[in-house]
């Protein structure tokens, strides 16, 4: 049984509505600290109002919340401390550079001398791979680059919550691959906590999984136990095209896609 002291997130029937519509539906929520934790669900599910509950950015008509043990209402300022945050489309000053984007951000957190913020900058450069980009406009940056910008960003001030919101869901494989690998060099150091609709990307960096549908959760726990090995449902899918483009069953020894949970339940991009 999870503790408070281990615990980065906790919800207690945590609910949303905007109108009629019922966003998040009595979320109970528990996110270890120090882990990487994939919040999972299709469009839609309510990923993005229970990250903005988590943060302060709305309030519940339902339920609570803590981030280490601070309560979301009464104590959000002092969540936003020690918590960094990117928003599913990160919006930057076009004409600034990185390096500038970085020092700009710093200094809402950090008072002291210039050059240990400086250092911090650089190290957060090297983190997400633009030490060669540092000083060059940001308009000119793909879509993985400012991702990897948005990240380092969000982790400038040293936090003990990262909270990314579909930080790959709108990269090519390239710069899905990058975002991933710089999640797991924050490994142990931080805990992540980040939405996705793509099974694979949680299965191969997260440590825990929370999957969530139509505002509510469907199930939560370690990886391997909810998509691993675990007794559960199997799918098993076996398909094999042909030159005509239809698809028939396939040949034995073929490639088999299988999933297995304990809900049954599956979730893919």
């Amino acid at each position: 049984m999870q503790t408070q002291t281990n615990l980065a997130i906790e919800t207690h029937g945590l609910s949303k509505s905007f109108g009629e519509v019922q966003a998040l539906q009595g979320l109970d929520l528990v996110v270890p600290k120090n882990t990487i934790v994939g919040f999972l669900g299709p469009n839609g599910a309510g990923k993005t109002t229970a990250i903005r509950l988590l943060l302060g950015l709305n309030h519940p008509i339902a339920g609570s919340g803590s981030i280490f043990g601070l309560d979301i209402h009464r104590e959000s300022n002092e969540i936003r401390r020690r918590t960094g945050y990117l928003a599913q489309n990160p919006r930057f000053y076009d004409d600034m550079t990185a390096r500038e984007i970085l020092r700009f951000t710093a200094r809402f957190f950090f008072s002291g001398p210039t050059y240990a913020i400086e250092k911090r900058i650089d190290e957060m450069l090297e983190l997400v791979g633009l030490e060669q980009k540092a000083d060059r406009p940001i308009k000119g940056f793909s879509g993985g680059e400012r991702q990897r910008l948005g990240i380092a960003q969000a982790q400038i001030n040293a936090p003990d919550l990262l909270i990314l919101d579909e930080p790959a869901a709108a990269l090519d494989p390239m710069g899905r691959r990058d975002v991933l690998q710089i999640m797991e060099r924050l490994r142990g150091q931080v805990t992540v906590f980040y939405s996705t609709h793509i099974l694979d990307d949680v299965q191969r960096v997260s440590d825990q999984v929370v999957i969530l549908n139509q505002g509510r959760l469907v199930t939560q726990g370690p990886i391997d136990l909810l998509l691993g090995e675990s007794e559960g449902t199997v799918f098993s899918l076996e398909l094999q095209g042909n030159r005509s483009g239809r698809l028939s069953p396939s040949k034995p020894g073929s490639s088999v896609l299988k999933l297995r949970t304990k809900t049954g339940t599956y979730f893919g991009g």
